[in-house]
């Protein structure tokens, strides 16, 4: 049922998408377009409150100076949740698209590091991800803020989140000193963050 009334949504969303003005991150695939909640109230003819309501708690896809922007996908995957759904996950953020790629490229070189014979590889390609984390932390704080979430609980979350992260790249690397080695990677995800600590 959930898939159903989605894919309805998008796919009225996607006629109207044709005639629409958004920002476009790829210009080669239309479904990056992003929307303000006005202009895709507009494009759904959907009342703007219904809007705010199914998107508070959704991480943007990205922004247009301080303005929260979505994908339709992104819009339409709010407006099917029900609301029992939505309450459940209030103060959370739910993963935009961009934090979900972010995550993905992470857990592939995670794979390939796991399948790496040579212990000085992977141990290179360990450190090779730490910009990556380290972006993955900044656009978590920045969609956070976004949506206003309290600052001490966001600060709280996305250090257990990179906390994890390192914890799974030092077991895929099974170096001996996995202390001294978690200590190199957070020198390496500082030297690439804009300066804030990591845990």
């Amino acid at each position: 049922m959930f898939a159903t009334t989605r894919d309805k949504i998008f796919q009225e969303a996607a006629t109207a998408t044709k005639y629409a003005t958004g920002i476009i991150m790829d210009e080669g695939d239309k479904s990056n377009i992003l929307y303000s909640i006005n202009r895709a109230a507009d494009l759904l003819e959907k009342d703007r409150a219904t809007l705010v309501r199914a998107l508070r708690g959704v991480a943007p896809d990205g922004m247009q100076g301080d303005w929260p922007r979505y994908t339709m996908r992104t819009i339409t995957d709010a407006l099917a949740m029900k609301p029992r759904e939505r309450r459940a996950g209030a103060g959370l953020i739910r993963h935009s698209a961009v934090l979900s790629d972010l995550r993905r490229a992470i857990e592939k070189q995670l794979a390939s590091i796991g399948v790496e014979k040579s212990p000085d590889i992977r141990r290179q390609m360990a450190l090779a991800l730490a910009p990556q984390v380290a972006g993955y932390q900044a656009a978590y704080l920045v969609a956070g803020r976004a949506i206003h979430v309290d600052a001490d609980a966001l600060g709280v979350r996305a250090d257990l989140i990179v906390q994890e992260m390192l914890e799974e790249i030092t077991e895929a690397v099974g170096c001996e000193d996995r202390g001294a080695f978690y200590a190199g990677m957070v020198a390496a995800m500082q030297a690439h963050g804009d300066g804030g600590e990591v845990v």
